[in-house]
């Protein structure tokens, strides 16, 4: 199939079933490109955040991973500005039907942060939501 039979199979299904909390598509008539906006989870330190996400797929989707870009900065253990650093979104590890699962982390000083000081990771992702994210 060709890639961008692919990428309209993942374009209908955000369709079909819209999350309230999370959208995606192209950007303008290039099927390639895509801005996908996600808000901050209610009861987390991202809430009433909007954050803006780049998405480019390669001409070889899905056999090479998206080119992910975070475009609003965020304190999170998988993301390292700019882009998502995640080992399953690296070239060498990607392989068709990879997905990323929220435990796994890649910014291993973001994540002891959160595990081991808690209010600390709370309060300075809050920060960086209010000054980032909420403007």
């Amino acid at each position: 199939m060709a890639p961008k039979a692919w990428i309209m199979i993942n374009l209908r299904e955000l369709v079909r079933f819209p999350a309230s909390w999370f959208s995606a598509g192209p950007v303008a008539e290039d099927i390639l490109e895509w801005q996908a906006t996600l808000l901050g989870p209610p009861s987390s330190p991202y809430e009433g955040g909007i954050f803006f996400i780049s998405i480019r797929f390669p001409p070889d989707y899905p056999f090479k991973p998206p080119m992910v870009s975070w475009k609003t900065p965020i304190l999170h253990p998988n993301i390292d500005k700019p882009h998502v650093f995640h080992p399953l979104l690296v070239t060498a590890t990607w392989k068709f039907g990879t997905t990323v699962e929220e435990d796994d982390n890649y910014l291993a000083d973001v994540a002891r942060m959160c595990v081991l000081e808690p209010e600390r990771f709370k309060k300075e992702a809050r920060l960086m939501t209010e000054t980032h994210a909420m403007n």
